[in-house]
């Protein structure tokens, strides 16, 4: 990879599989590293499909592309588009570097299907073709500061691209604005007509304090859900707010296997997830790292069943810490016969005597779910 020195961790990409000729996943992790069970891109054929990954570097400053196609031999075009990178500890800071990463709990920012929504764009108004909007993001709804040090901002953004007469199309959030009549380099995520689609993205902020959400094709509502943003000028001597990425993505549980009872989550219900032992377990030079406020995981929803036979049904699911409440957000939407991946930031809450605790809720049907994880954020 171009500009890879040894100060790099990992990179932040958007990973999308486009035009596969048949079912499958795609898998990606450090060159040289064992690729274990986790998967990164479920695909069907002829999809364009997206996901946010940390990766670390591996030999030779490369990362390992696996693609998997259950049926037999098929073939996948694949897009990377490169949003950042994570730094070691012992890289310099600069006025343009160096920013720690600060989880806050779930905060929705934007619902154009609603409002309020920012000065300038009309309430129930989907972005058009070709239209973007500006989102205001220092200072926004009191849960991120209202400062210059604020260099970036993670989301999870929803394409509700449901509409009747919807088209296939893309979304890209930008620092600044995307010159008229042409369209950005990278997106963010990729929807099929009469599709409901998250991803998750960490985006620059740019010198307004604003992000650019643009849309390539047809009229798309955009939902977007503030998980945490990227602040400058930490004390050099903390480690607070630091990405720690894994040796190779691991996978932490799957419900669908034995050892998790195989039994998918039901309608409205909550279940948690206790960490304890892994966050323990995370050291780097066979040192441990201590503390952790949050994983970065991929969380893959699958196998969605409704109540009845024969019922309708779509769903979402939700990740939050543990014994809270939970929040007006969503990681994943699925429908039946689709495996959705997300990556998500998942925030730790306290059970009890355990600090490493995480609940997940699924709103309707049953459904089996996955997670993989990628990187641990330092408290």
């Amino acid at each position: 990879m171009g500009g890879v020195n040894t100060q790099v961790l990992a990179v932040v990409a958007n990973v999308t599989v486009v035009g596969s000729t048949l079912d499958g996943f795609l898998s990606m992790y450090p060159a040289g590293a064992a690729p274990g069970q986790s998967s990164l891109v479920n695909f069907a054929p002829r999809e364009a499909v997206p996901n946010l990954t940390i990766i670390g570097i591996g030999t030779g400053g490369q990362s390992t592309i696996s693609l998997v196609t259950p049926q037999g031999a098929g073939t996948a075009h694949v897009l990377i588009d490169v949003f950042g990178w994570i730094s070691t500890s012992q890289y310099a800071d600069t006025a343009d570097s160096g920013a720690r990463f600060r989880p806050i709990p779930p905060s929705r920012l934007l619902d154009t299907r609603s409002t309020p929504v920012p000065a300038g764009w009309p309430g129930g108004k989907p972005i058009g073709t070709m239209e973007q909007l500006r989102l205001p993001i220092r200072g926004a709804n009191g849960v991120i500061p209202d400062s210059a040090d604020v260099t970036g901002v993670m989301v999870n953004i929803t394409a509700a691209n449901n509409a009747p007469g919807s088209q296939p199309t893309f979304l890209s959030v930008t620092p600044s604005a995307t010159p008229p009549g042409a369209e950005p380099a990278t997106s963010v995520t990729n929807v099929a007509a009469g599709q409901v689609k998250a991803n998750m993205a960490i985006v620059p902020v740019g010198a307004d304090g604003s992000v650019h959400i643009f849309n390539s094709l047809g009229a798309t509502n955009v939902i977007v859900d503030v998980l945490g943003y990227l602040e400058r000028g930490a004390d050099a001597s903390t480690l607070t707010g630091r990405v720690i990425p894994l040796d190779a993505p691991f996978r932490a549980f799957d419900t669908r296997q034995a050892a998790f009872a195989n039994t998918p989550l039901g309608f409205g219900t909550k279940e948690e997830w206790s960490f304890k032992s892994f966050a323990e377990s995370v050291s780097l030079n066979g040192v441990a790292i201590g503390t952790q406020s949050a994983l970065i995981g991929n969380l893959t929803g699958t196998g969605l069943t409704p109540l009845r036979p024969g019922q309708p049904v779509s769903t979402y699911m939700t990740i939050y810490p543990g014994n809270g409440a939970p929040p007006n957000s969503s990681n994943i939407n699925v429908t039946p016969g689709r495996s959705v991946p997300n990556m998500s930031l998942l925030s730790y809450g306290t059970v009890g005597t355990d600090p490493y605790t995480i609940s997940a809720f699924n709103f309707d049907g049953s459904i089996h779910y996955l997670l993989d994880v990628y990187a641990v954020v330092l408290k």
